[in-house]
Order: C-alpha cells, then structure tokens, then sequence
C-alpha cells in the first residue's frame, strides 16, 4: 500500500512539474510550428517564377509582397485559436491587399495564370497553398 502511495504521489508530481514548471503557455503546447516565411516566400516565388516567367524586377518586388503577406499571417496566427471571426475579418482583409498588390505588378496574362494556380484545397505539399488559403 505504502508503495501504490508513493508512486501515485510520483506521478502527481511529475504531472504538476510538467504542466506548471515548464513555463510554456497551454496554448502554445499544442499549435502547429512557426512557418519559415524567409524559406517559404522563396519557395512560392521561385514557383510562380517557372509558371508565370517572372521578370528580373518582378522576382524582388513579388518576393517583398510574399514575406509581408506570410510575416502578417504569422502574426494574426494566435487569433484563430482565441478569436475565429475576427481572425477570418484580418485574413480576408490581408487576402484583398495582396491581390491590390500583385495585380499591378503581373501583367494581364501573368496575373490570369495565377488566379488559375489555386489550388482547388488547401495542400500541405502544395506551398501556394499559403497564399491562396489560410
């Protein structure tokens, strides 16, 4: 008995260390990983680089557009999990900025074949993914 005592005693303990004495907020316990938007832009431009033949003063100025949308994204990220609307308000807000913005700098046809690489999901191995859904 002395024994089944001790070791429930044990095990309350190291479940309160683990819960409290760690310091790491619950809600961050259990989120996804922080994106790399440095890596992850690239990746999306050096992919609509090969689909939509991107000029040498398009890639910097698509690469500026990509790292503010997905550093914003990241940003906003907590609000899905604490304020579901208000995050849906900020990302359709962030999707219609980033629209104005690559509008102007893809030409009509450039521009049309973006619109038509959509994924029709999102798509964890798909990286445009990230731009067109949240």
């Amino acid at each position: 008995m002395k024994k089944l005592i001790t070791s429930g005693l044990l095990l309350v303990f190291t479940c309160y260390y683990t819960a409290f004495a760690t310091k790491t907020p619950v809600n961050t316990r259990f989120q996804s990983p922080t994106m790399n938007v440095e890596g992850t832009a690239s990746s999306i431009v050096s992919k609509l680089d090969k689909s939509l033949l991107l000029t040498d003063v398009q890639k910097p100025k698509l690469l500026n557009i990509v790292t503010g949308y997905l550093k914003q994204k990241v940003a906003i990220q907590p609000l899905q999990q604490s304020n579901q609307k208000a995050y849906t308000t900020k990302m359709n807000s962030m999707q219609n900025g980033l629209q104005s913005k690559l509008k102007p700098l893809l030409t009509l046809t450039q521009y049309t074949e973006y619109l038509g690489l959509k994924p029709k999901s999102f798509d964890e191995t798909n990286v445009l993914s990230q731009l067109y859904y949240y």
